[in-house]
């Protein structure tokens, strides 16, 4: 919500306010903005805080649809992090296939093309 409102403070509201000498990221310093700093940010640490950011929102999606009334009860594939990682949040990895689609979701690729395919964060199904 704050990101639509433009009221993320970063680096550029800080110059624009007198707080700071000028308006790069301090990180990479690139010009700043909302955008730089949520996602667009291609610093190796920046790269890495937003792929756990994004990993953890794909783990509470993941349970909510497994607590759910309609959610599926078993993960088939989950490529939001590491198999230790998951188990410590509580999820079932039982029969996982880690960060590797299973071969039956495309059956018609080429195993290049397979291998190029982007992945999703996870398949559920019920059993």
């Amino acid at each position: 919500m704050r990101y639509c409102t433009g009221s993320i403070f970063n680096q550029r509201h800080a110059y624009r306010y007198g707080s700071c000498l000028n308006a790069n990221y301090p990180i990479c310093l690139c010009t700043d903005s909302a955008l730089h700093t949520l996602s667009g940010c291609r610093h190796t640490k920046m790269g890495n805080m937003i792929i756990k950011r994004h990993n953890m929102a794909s783990v509470l999606n993941v349970q909510a649809l497994q607590k759910g009334p309609c959610g599926a009860n078993q993960i088939a594939y989950a490529g939001i992090g590491s198999a230790d990682k998951l188990s410590e949040q509580g999820l079932d990895l039982r029969n996982t296939a880690n960060k590797t689609l299973p071969s039956w979701l495309l059956p018609k690729l080429t195993a290049h093309a397979f291998k190029a395919s982007s992945r999703s964060d996870a398949i559920l199904f019920e059993t």
